[in-house]
């Protein structure tokens, strides 16, 4: 992989220092079978546990792998270009690693704000008043940039 494409890569190590967690917690709660038949309620509990406590964090989650995902589409179009088929190179690869990049802050930011908010719950549970206009603020700025981030990027997939 390119240096360049390198450093845009989101790492499970990273957003696991991220989110406060390991990623494969967040993802699935079921992985394994149950052994006896008690261990099913006990699952079925500590998964539901966590399905509401990573609700959020979840969907960022997903976000991190379709974005790594478009990372390594990227790689593989680089690959084919070095192997000596000029024609599927990106004609515009500069401003795509641009919007890459700001989509990986975008979702560095998310993923920071959320933890922050999911570690104080309590405290803005008890202080309401403190942060509604401003996560009515925030929230509304960061739908708005990640539409138009995603707007942007699916716009520059579709010219390649």
């Amino acid at each position: 992989m390119r240096p360049d494409l390198q450093d845009l890569v989101i790492s499970q190590d990273y957003l696991s220092n991220l989110i406060g967690e390991k990623p494969e917690r967040v993802r699935g709660f079921f992985l394994e079978k149950p052994k006896e038949p008690g261990d099913f309620l006990i699952k079925l509990g500590r998964g539901s546990f966590l399905w509401l406590k990573y609700k959020a964090v979840r969907r960022l989650v997903k976000e991190v792998d379709r974005y790594n995902t478009v990372i390594r589409a990227v790689h593989i179009n680089d690959q084919l270009e070095e192997a000596g088929n000029p024609g599927v190179g990106l004609s515009n690869r500069e401003r795509v690693l641009e919007a890459l990049g700001v989509m990986k802050t975008d979702l560095v930011r998310a993923l920071k704000t959320e933890r922050i908010l999911r570690e104080n719950k309590q405290f803005i549970t008890k202080n309401p008043q403190l942060f509604t206009t401003n996560l009515t603020t925030l929230t509304a700025l960061h739908l708005s940039d990640q539409a138009s981030e995603y707007g942007r990027v699916l716009d520059q997939a579709l010219q390649v």
